[in-house]
């Protein structure tokens, strides 16, 4: 009777079916690594998008706001006007005003308020806040120009920690609105002469001049970084139209947008 002789694989032929095996599972762990890093780069995108759409929304809100002032047919024209003897019974802010801003001292990070009179419509400002009064208790609705009313409502937007706040009439401290904020920017649409309404040009808040009544239009831009890592390219373009790279691996958006006074003070 003949033997068998034991058949198996050799040497050779594992350590070639080995290297096959350990390809398969690279290509796998690096495929899989692509998708993950798409999945973020997308949540990144959405996430911006949403942020930035929420910024805008409340931001354009307030500004088409700013400087409404009730008409008052017993006056020549308004009975909220800035003279002195009309005063707005606020501490902080005696004088009534539409829209005031502060440049940032580092070109990064700009400061925007906005003011504007109660009415029986709208009574909020920027975080749904009513106003009070001078004198404590409720807002007297059916009477605004009642004695001790708060005349006017204000929101002032920074950025503080990287993320967008807005200090209403109502409170002390700003509170956040949007995360991931790099830069907030605000330039100003002003007009050539006073009661026009065309826009000249857009400047910074330190060339505005006038106490702003010249202001048309507000130009927003917002700079923001998502979370994730997972971005190499790092290329963007910032607010000031220039080109930069990062090497952090966070994904960079800059949206812009621009929003008209409809009740602009210098106009009328």
């Amino acid at each position: 009777m003949k033997r068998r002789t034991p058949s198996g694989f050799t040497l050779v032929e594992f350590l070639v079916a080995l290297v096959v095996g350990m390809l398969i599972v690279l290509a796998a762990i690096a495929a899989m690594l692509g998708t993950r890093s798409t999945a973020m780069t997308g949540d990144d995108v959405n996430t911006l998008n949403q942020s930035s759409a929420l910024a805008f929304r409340l931001l354009g809100q307030q500004i088409r706001q700013a400087g409404y002032i009730p008409i008052d047919p017993t006056e020549p024209l308004y009975y909220f006007s800035t003279s002195a003897d009309r005063g707005t019974n606020l501490t902080a802010e005696p004088a009534f005003f539409a829209i005031k801003g502060v440049e940032s001292a580092d070109g990064s990070n700009d400061k925007l308020k906005l003011g504007y009179a109660p009415n029986p419509d709208y009574f909020k400002d920027c975080l749904g806040q009513e106003p009070g009064r001078a004198s404590g208790g409720e807002y007297d609705r059916a009477d605004p120009e009642a004695w001790g009313n708060a005349r006017l409502i204000t929101s002032e937007f920074s950025v503080s920690n990287y993320t967008l706040r807005c200090q209403g009439s109502g409170n002390a401290t700003p509170q956040p609105v949007i995360d991931g904020v790099e830069r907030f920017d605000v330039m100003y649409g002003v007009s050539a002469t006073s009661g026009n309404r065309q826009v000249a040009g857009y400047v910074k808040a330190d060339d505005v001049g006038a106490g702003f009544r010249d202001v048309r239009t507000v130009r927003i831009c917002l700079q923001l970084v998502g979370t994730s890592r997972s971005s190499p390219a790092g290329n963007h373009v910032d607010c000031d139209g220039v080109a930069r790279t990062s090497s952090d691996g966070r994904l960079r958006r800059v949206y812009t947008a621009v929003f008209s006074l409809r009740n602009d003070l210098g106009a009328l």
